[in-house]
């Protein structure tokens, strides 16, 4: 063999060195994030990424899909498989039909699921919300909202309900709900389209003038629900309760026109993700689940959240 082939044989065998071998001789571990859309939520979590770099001496990279499609996620996965990362923390949108993938991928290196599980895959473990709780709590707000006005439609509004957190989160409304008298609708999806989210709250409020009550599920849904209502012509407007700590949304509950919202620590997401995935590489046991818990934001709580989301976000 010539003595040019040799080096770059010699080159080539060095360059597959195992990246714990790298990360024994002074390497820095890469984690990928990927979320399930661009929503202003997430830019919590990458705060918490930034925490986690500075506190673990990892690098964490943040891939958000534009659209919220699934083809999107599966690109994400098959790039990070060959880009070499360390592991992925990932909120799947479809834990049914990702599972074979997520495996493939934690057949390579860690994999953690965080704000949606994935529980038939071969996860490390999952960071987020146990969401039925956070269904139930929404109920509950929905209820005190409604009073003694216990007849009358439901609206639920989502990007998709085949993600695990859209799942449970209508499982615990139901539950919750469950016996009142209320009539709840099949649910509104959108596919993460904030213009399909605001129409579909529209086609709601104009299709049924019996609504009592409209809940947005996801982060952006708050938001649509808000402006939705602002604009509606109605002399008799539903209740709303929706989730996260969106600003339009906080600024609803503050003037009335929602009347809690349940919020989660998309900080926690982003920080115990990246956590749990060095935890891993460094051998040590992780936790089947991690839980941040949650809060029901209504006027009476709004202002020290909001103190300190906005100390948080900067």
């Amino acid at each position: 063999m010539r003595p040019a082939a040799l080096c770059l044989l010699w080159l080539s065998l060095a360059s597959c060195k195992p990246r714990d071998q790298a990360q024994a001789a002074g390497g820095t571990y890469r984690f990928a994030f990927v979320t399930n859309n661009t929503s202003a939520f997430w830019n919590i979590a990458v705060k918490g990424l930034k925490k986690a770099e500075q506190d673990f001496g990892i690098k964490a990279e943040p891939f958000r899909p534009l659209r919220g499609e699934l083809a999107e996620q599966q690109r994400f996965l098959e790039d990070i498989l060959v880009l070499g990362f360390d592991g992925v923390a990932i909120s799947p949108l479809n834990p049914e039909s990702m599972t074979p993938l997520l495996d493939r991928v934690a057949a390579r290196m860690p994999v953690i699921t965080h704000d949606s599980d994935a529980p038939r895959a071969k996860r490390r473990a999952y960071v987020g919300t146990n969401n039925v709780l956070a269904g139930k709590a929404a109920g509950a707000a929905a209820l005190a909202a409604l009073g003694t006005r216990r007849t009358g439609k439901v609206a639920l509004f989502v990007g998709r309900i085949d993600m695990q957190n859209a799942i449970e989160r209508r499982q615990g409304i139901e539950e919750a709900l469950k016996g009142t008298g209320l009539e709840i609708l099949p649910v509104f999806l959108d596919n993460a389209d904030r213009p399909r989210a605001k129409k579909n709250v529209e086609d709601a409020l104009a299709r049924y003038p019996d609504l009592a009550l409209v809940m947005g599920i996801w982060s952006y849904n708050g938001p649509c629900l808000a402006s939705a209502l602002r604009e509606s012509a109605r002399a008799e407007k539903p209740a709303a309760v929706a989730f996260d700590e969106d600003e339009e949304t906080l600024k609803a509950v503050e003037d009335g026109v929602i009347y809690a919202t349940i919020v989660q620590k998309p900080f926690e997401f982003g920080y115990q993700s990246m956590r749990l995935l060095k935890e891993a590489k460094d051998g040590k046991p992780t936790p089947d689940t991690y839980d941040p818990g949650i809060t029901t934001v209504t006027r009476q709580n709004l202002n020290p959240f909001w103190t300190q989301l906005r100390a948080l976000l900067q």
